[in-house]
């Protein structure tokens, strides 16, 4: 997903002599040689699953927060609870016939133990498939965050589907087109001031300086991270770069 603002919006907006503030940018963005900004979510993930599946619960709702390892979705699990059941009770059989074993290991021929060795991996490798594959059917948040997006309903039949959206906007990614003039004056680490298209001012530290320059554009890209703890900067908005 490209979250900087666009370069071919900023040409065309220019070339029709649209003024900058129809587009909601502060008054410090007319000009050009300032840097355009736009603030985004740093972490923004859609959590999904694989395979034919039939949802059984959605248990959060849009806009509630969520901690890491929240359940999310539970999808049906049809027969795999019968399944885990049995490949649990033929793993402890398995686990006993194997401690007989090792009692009697004097008198059973080393021919009689391998199989019973060999039978307790098998179980046991079949039991851990078949958990895994129930822990498969709970989707859980990767991360703390927001549910932005909920794509899936209660009964619905879904297949390779993203599931639901979630982002964190404690920490925001600042995006930025920079004049070619201005190559070379920046660097990771570096503190920049900014201003919102809502009038706030922050600062947010430079993490990455694009090395090659847009030719078409004359520009090239700078991110940067932005602290955002009480929620005052809302993503999605434009700034412009202060000196």
């Amino acid at each position: 997903m490209t979250c900087w603002f666009s370069r071919a919006r900023a040409r065309a907006a220019l070339a029709m002599g649209l003024a900058l503030s129809a587009i909601a940018i502060p008054a410090g963005a007319q000009d050009l040689d300032s840097g355009y900004c736009q603030l985004a979510p740093i972490t923004d993930t859609r959590v999904g699953f694989a395979g034919r599946e039939i949802v059984r619960e959605v248990a959060v709702e849009l806009g509630q927060r969520v901690a890491r390892d929240d359940v999310l979705v539970r999808l049906d699990p049809a027969g795999l609870p019968a399944r885990l059941e049995r490949a649990r009770a033929e793993l402890r059989q398995a686990e006993r016939a194997m401690d007989r074993a090792n009692a009697l290991e004097g008198v059973l021929v080393a021919e009689e133990r391998d199989q019973r060795e060999t039978d307790l991996a098998v179980r046991r490798a079949t039991f851990q498939e078949i958990e895994l594959e129930m822990q498969r059917l709970t989707l859980r948040a990767p991360h703390g965050g927001i549910v932005v997006e909920i794509m899936a309903r209660e009964g619905e039949l879904l297949e390779d589907s993203v599931a639901m959206r979630i982002v964190e906007l404690s920490r925001l990614l600042v995006e930025a087109d920079m004049p070619l003039g201005r190559f070379g004056s920046f660097e990771p680490g570096q503190i920049l001031r900014l201003e919102t298209e809502t009038g706030g001012e922050a600062e947010a530290r430079i993490t990455f300086v694009d090395p090659l320059a847009d030719l078409a554009s004359r520009s090239f890209r700078i991110r940067a991270e932005l602290d955002n703890p009480d929620g005052f900067f809302t993503p999605g908005t434009t700034c412009v770069l202060l000196e």
